[in-house]
């Protein structure tokens, strides 16, 4: 009989614990409703935000359109430039 008991002990000592001892289920919420968890939580992000106003939209945008256009110029004159060397390499 004391063998048994000793068995017993050992094997329950053995034995894992159970990962959800003491823990309630993990509910999982519905994909509905963590989507408008997220949006909601966007919008009260982009709330925060700080949004520049019309004039510094403006002038971001004037430089933007600036810079573009003097890279196309710069572009398409390197082409050109480019396009007669080439042009004169094959004369001879």
């Amino acid at each position: 009989m004391g063998i048994a008991k000793t068995k017993t002990k050992e094997a329950e000592r053995a034995k894992p614990a159970s990962s959800g001892a003491g823990k309630p289920p993990i509910r999982k919420t519905p994909s509905i409703e963590r989507i408008r968890r997220f949006l909601n939580d966007v919008w009260i992000e982009l709330k925060r935000c700080e949004w520049p106003t019309r004039e510094q939209v403006v002038r971001s945008t004037m430089i933007v359109l600036g810079f573009i256009a003097l890279m196309s110029v710069y572009i398409g004159a390197l082409d050109a430039l480019l396009s007669w060397v080439t042009r004169a390499l094959k004369l001879f």
